[in-house]
């Protein structure tokens, strides 16, 4: 662990201004909200998995079929490869990020570079976002991994910053935020029993890009059982109400969950060939949350598609 007196704190500090996006950065991007970013770097890649599996370095690394100082995490995932200003080194990459860390509570694991790392084990052993976005070379690089533990699930980081033979210091910053998998395969005779039960049933399994409310192809499955599940009880009549989490306006969100139903009842109707009169849409925004808005655990339940008997 690295210590600094007040005035070289300060200094050092200068180097990130939090949160703040820069005009040449990917489109839909955005720093972590826990970490924030270096001055002076833009955002060439970014990507966020809501449920996956990351294993984390935790100590040298000399061969990399066989890595035994490491942590595999599952939860969101969160990717960004950053290019640093021009003239910025490894070093301060690295003591940056490590201080704004460890203002936001995380503990280091894990720092090395280049050899100390294992080179080209370590490089072939980690995760690297591909080409042109973070390139690395294995004898001139710096890594660190991190932890903040947290009641709701543990957060974790990693950093890598190197080059690929070019001048620009790259940066490649992965986040983990830990939580368990909501299990989403539902039947049509699972449904028919919780609406039978409760007269309604929260689907996990249809899938929407951030803000859009078109269907993603990956719903195949839970639009299937629906219609089975209608196909099979010839009597019954559902509301479809969109849910979302409240991220953005009031506004926004209500007409954002409606269109989201009314896509549903759409891909019902006209590819399963479900009588429109049986299904009504709607949308209730973040009007009736199952958890809590302040964590993407949260507000990953949050966001979802009601059936509801009419």
């Amino acid at each position: 662990m690295f210590k600094y007196p007040l005035t070289a704190l300060l200094g050092t500090l200068l180097g990130f201004l939090v949160l703040q996006a820069d005009a040449q950065d990917v489109d839909g991007s955005a720093d972590h909200s826990l970490i924030g970013r270096f001055e002076g770097a833009t955002i060439n890649y970014y990507d966020v998995v809501k449920f996956d599996e990351y294993r984390i370095l935790t100590g040298p690394v000399t061969d990399q079929n066989n890595v035994k100082d490491s942590k595999t995490v599952e939860g969101t995932k969160t990717s960004i490869a950053y290019h640093m200003p021009a003239g910025t080194s490894f070093l301060e990459v690295m003591r940056n990020f490590e201080i704004r860390l460890e203002e936001a509570g995380f503990n280091i694991l894990y720092h090395c570079n280049s050899e100390e790392c294992g080179s080209n084990s370590f490089s072939n052993a980690t995760e690297t976002l591909a080409a042109p976005f973070m390139g690395v070379d294995p004898w001139n690089m710096r890594y660190l991994a991190a932890e903040r533990v947290r009641p709701e699930g543990n957060v974790y980081a990693t950093l890598l910053t190197s080059t690929d033979g070019s001048a620009v210091t790259k940066t490649q910053l992965i986040v983990i935020e830990e939580h368990g998998m909501r299990f989403k395969m539902v039947d049509a005779s699972k449904m028919a029993k919780a609406i039978a039960e409760t007269g309604s049933i929260a689907l996990y399994g249809i899938y929407f890009d951030s803000g859009k409310a078109d269907i993603k192809p990956d719903s195949e499955a839970t639009l299937t059982e629906i219609a089975k599940l209608l196909q099979e009880h010839a009597d019954l009549k559902l509301l479809v109400v969109g849910h979302t989490d409240n991220r953005g306006a009031y506004d926004y969100n209500m007409d954002l969950s409606s269109r989201r139903a009314a896509s549903v009842v759409h891909a019902l109707v006209e590819d399963n060939r479900i009588d429109a009169a049986r299904l009504k849409a709607g949308g209730a925004g973040y009007l009736s949350p199952v958890a809590s808005n302040r964590t993407e655990a949260g507000r990953a339940k949050n966001r979802r598609v009601q059936l509801v008997e009419q």
